[in-house]
């Protein structure tokens, strides 16, 4: 059921962007610099939880797009902090307004409890597979 789900989200994420010129993975570098205020592609590749080689594109993509901006970061002279432009903020602050009302929405039909179940266990389903080199179930039941 996850696949269809993560399938289903990212087509309903994408479709909600249409006329904003970002795509998916560009969102989440647009949120996590709204979080961050600035950071450099280490940082927001930590924050995101994704591999760097993702997170190093997609920054210079939307620097291209004038999305972000940069400054130089005086510890590390070849990483750069990037933020938000005007225009980015109110693109990012849009949609997470868009999404907040949507998701309230959502919820209004579900209990805590039916909140708290899946969560407790997508949770621990993250913690488990981001810790470095799991045994894989397979190798598991063979040992």
């Amino acid at each position: 059921m996850t696949r269809p789900l993560l399938r289903s989200i990212t087509a309903r994420v994408e479709a909600d962007f249409l006329g904003t010129g970002i795509s998916v993975g560009q969102r989440a570098i647009l949120e996590a610099l709204l979080l961050a205020d600035q950071a450099t592609a280490p940082v927001i590749t930590k924050i995101l939880q994704l591999k760097r080689q993702l997170v190093a594109r997609e920054p210079k993509e939307l620097l291209h797009c004038e999305m972000v901006e940069t400054s130089e970061n005086p510890q590390h002279r070849k990483s750069v902090f990037y933020r938000l432009n005007g225009k980015s903020r109110k693109i990012i602050s849009d949609i997470r307004h868009r999404e907040t009302i949507q998701f309230t929405e959502f919820v209004r039909d579900f209990s805590t409890e039916d909140i708290d179940g899946p969560l407790r266990i997508q949770t621990t389903l993250n913690e488990t597979f981001s810790k470095s080199r799991q045994p894989s179930f397979l190798e598991a039941d063979i040992h």
